[in-house]
């Protein structure tokens, strides 16, 4: 089957996050992400959708019109749950990232074609935009093994100069020399980049080129 390489940034990895038009179709087997075992084929490796919600209808049962990674306008999200999404509803904005594990390509009854989810633990609204949360991967993907420098005045941390950094109690990335440099840095953009780095930090804690069982939200 083919293998993707480990990408710089993990949500820029088109395999395990791909753009619509590379999602399976629930009619086929995508040999992607299965392979042949002694008992059939079996899943090799975990994948998941990740839109932009552009706009949603909430009567009756909640669907989401969306923009992939790729820019792709036009997909639909059906939520088929037991509640039609209702209990998702308060989360949904425009503007913010849906993220569908194992979303497949659907044809709906209308003709379209989209993502159809049943389960309530494959779905999650990510408050932030899509840009903003491929920044904040790449963002952690470019600290890692790097030393750590406050995040407003650049100041690297030196425990032989006895400077130590403090880390963001939220998103525990970003670094800051003082209290002073983090107020600062909240209102000069950390406020909408932490809320993207807490949403990274699922995905990035997860191996997602091996399966050994299925992922839920």
């Amino acid at each position: 089957m083919p293998k993707n390489k480990q990408p710089k940034s993990l949500l820029r990895n088109n395999v395990n996050f791909p753009p619509f038009k590379s999602l399976p179709d629930e009619t086929d087997l995508d040999l992607t992400y299965y392979d042949e075992g002694p008992f059939g084929f079996e899943p090799s490796q975990h994948w998941c959708f990740l839109g932009e919600i552009v706009d949603f209808i909430g009567l009756g049962r909640v669907l989401l019109h969306v923009k992939d990674k790729d820019g792709q306008l036009g997909i639909t999200i059906g939520l088929y749950t037991d509640d039609g999404g209702r209990a998702l509803a308060p989360q949904i904005k425009i503007g913010h990232t849906v993220a569908v594990l194992y979303g497949e390509q659907h044809g709906f009854l209308d003709m379209s074609v989209g993502i159809r989810v049943e389960e309530e633990s494959s779905i999650k609204i990510i408050p932030c935009s899509l840009e903003q949360l491929l920044q904040a991967s790449d963002d952690m993907a470019a600290r890692k093994g790097q030393p750590r420098g406050c995040g407003s005045c650049g100041k690297e941390e030196n425990a032989s100069e006895n400077t130590h950094l403090r880390l963001c109690s939220r998103c525990k990335q970003a670094s800051y020399c003082g209290e002073d440099c983090q107020k600062r840095a909240w209102v000069d953009g950390h406020k909408a980049d932490c809320k993207a780095l807490v949403g990274v930090q699922w995905f990035v804690a997860r191996n997602w080129r091996k399966f050994h069982d299925w992922f839920s939200f």
